[in-house]
């Protein structure tokens, strides 16, 4: 048996901090973390928007838009640092809402 399998199996969930309920464990890929901010457009946004970008988790960061007072964000991680992701992104924007966390898909392109 491979050992990353045996200590895959023995990880069924992922205990995150501040959660009552245990994220399912994913084998080893990336996934989308999907987010949205709900703020005015004013100097004080925009502080905390340049503060992500300027983060540990800036780098993760694969879509940002902005519809009038909604930003919505995309972050691009490997299943090892959704943990990471999602209390960095706690501690740069308390009020951010996670909205889904989903397995990222690579289309095949054929020849």
């Amino acid at each position: 048996m491979n050992l990353a399998f045996i200590q895959n199996k023995r990880r069924s969930t992922i205990d995150l901090p501040n959660r009552h309920d245990n994220v399912p464990a994913l084998p080893s890929q990336r996934v989308l973390v999907s987010a949205a901010v709900y703020s005015e457009q004013d100097e004080a946004s925009r502080e905390r928007i340049r503060r992500l970008f300027h983060s540990p988790l800036g780098v993760y960061v694969s879509h940002a838009s902005r519809n009038q007072s909604e930003l919505r964000l995309e972050f691009d991680v490997a299943t090892e640092d959704i943990e990471f992701t999602l209390r960095t992104l706690k501690k740069v924007l308390p009020e951010a809402v996670i909205e889904e966390i989903r397995p990222r898909v690579f289309e095949r392109r054929e020849h």
